[in-house]
């Protein structure tokens, strides 16, 4: 994040006409990021956050304001944990009592919950990180199938029951294989929740320094190697199709993807 040798800026999952237009954890430069790529953050219908650190939040208030339109219009939704809204032990909330007040409609992100937002069925999932109400999140589409984002994590034995028959699991793999960090996920432990999981393809990203001097592509080629599920590094602008097959291209911008990786 402070060097921006990779970009934080999140991901966008967007359809054909806008009909799906969600951001998801807006780090620092996701309203820049966005506005580079041609995916106009007035657009977005609603903004997922998974936890109350600066990396996953701090572009979450300048998306809410062009959300509601300029502060005009209650528009959109806001999907966040506890910790982002009300903050928590560990961590004050990330986005103010004033931008909270501009969406529509703000839902208060528990594990175990679920709620159709444009036609998608977005399930709460559980991560396991040093903000203790981190969550991950769960698309379900119909025609498309199931994918799923794992934020700031660690291995935990449940993963299965959350993350288990999808075409496309995204996990933030922070470390390299034998450098582990309480509350993070390296290599080895992307490994062991997709042996468990088993989805058609996995993208890892949110790489840390050690992660990008290994080479996140090196990574990606040990999962695929141990697990043999398709494993791909994310990288900035990647845009990811979800059509009868998963394809991967280098340009950002408009077209017929579901998920925009800006960061």
């Amino acid at each position: 994040m402070i060097t921006q040798k990779r970009r934080t800026g999140g991901i966008r999952i967007i359809s054909e006409q806008d009909k799906i237009n969600f951001h998801i954890d807006p780090g620092p430069g996701a309203l820049i990021y966005s506005l580079e790529a041609g995916l106009a953050p007035q657009k977005i219908k609603a903004i997922l956050v998974s936890h109350s650190h600066v990396d996953h939040a701090n572009d979450a208030e300048p998306l809410i304001e062009a959300m509601s339109e300029g502060t005009t219009r209650k528009r959109g939704f806001l999907i966040a944990s506890k910790s982002v809204l009300r903050g928590n032990e560990v961590c004050e909330s990330s986005i103010s009592r004033y931008h909270q007040a501009m969406p529509e409609k703000i839902i208060e992100a528990t594990v175990g919950s679920s709620f159709n937002i444009d036609g998608v069925n977005v399930s709460v999932c559980k991560a396991v990180h040093s903000d203790p109400d981190t969550v991950g999140f769960r698309f379900d589409i119909k025609d498309f199938g199931g994918f799923a984002y794992i934020p700031d994590s660690e291995y935990f034995s449940e993963a299965s029951k959350f993350y288990s028959r999808l075409r496309l699991l995204i996990l933030s793999v922070l470390r390299p294989s034998g450098q582990p960090w309480e509350g993070h996920m390296t290599t080895d432990d992307a490994i062991k929740i997709l042996e468990e999981t088993r989805p058609e393809m996995a993208i890892i990203t949110h790489f840390g320094m050690q992660m990008i001097l290994k080479g996140p592509e090196r990574e990606a080629e040990l999962v695929e190697k141990r697990t043999g599920v398709p494993t791909r590094a994310a990288f900035d602008g990647m845009r990811v199709l979800l059509g009868e097959e998963i394809s991967i291209s280098k340009r950002a911008g408009r077209g017929k993807d579901l998920t925009s990786f800006l960061g």
